[in-house]
């Protein structure tokens, strides 16, 4: 009889823990990156930063300059909260089977202060803001 009750006790204990865990959820939230004449920034990531923490939410720029953020795995969504944004890795990519003794010297695509998340002036709530539409400027 006691072994059924810690059985029962730790049953509840396992899915009340379960439920906790899932309390966090997220909310899609995808935009796009473009230069203020309209073409889309092609090559990055899109790093949604959480008050003072590390990196919380990100997604890839895909050709069309468009994105969806992740959070746990692709494109899952953002959790709520206020985030400041950086793109990340926003530099040319060597031409396709570059082959050359000389290395490769990637150049930005964007002006530096879109890199750092205290610089950039992107800022978003979730889930008030769950399009994000980010005009950036050429190096």
């Amino acid at each position: 009889m006691r072994t059924l009750q810690t059985i029962r006790c730790a049953l509840f204990v396992v899915a009340l823990a379960a439920g906790w865990g899932c309390s966090s959820s997220v909310h899609p939230v995808k935009g796009t990156v473009r230069f203020s004449d309209g073409t889309p920034l092609t090559i990055g990531r899109v790093v949604a930063y959480a008050d003072k923490s590390e990196v919380g939410s990100w997604g890839y720029l895909k050709e069309d300059g468009s994105f969806e953020m992740g959070t746990h795995s692709h494109n899952d969504g953002v959790p709520l909260g206020i985030y400041q944004i950086a793109i990340e890795n926003a530099v040319t990519a060597p031409p396709p089977g570059y082959s050359s003794p000389v290395p490769f010297v990637s150049r930005p695509l964007i002006h530096a202060r879109f890199a750092d998340r205290t610089t950039s002036s992107l800022t978003f709530e979730v889930p008030k803001d769950t399009v994000w539409e980010i005009v950036v400027e050429k190096p």
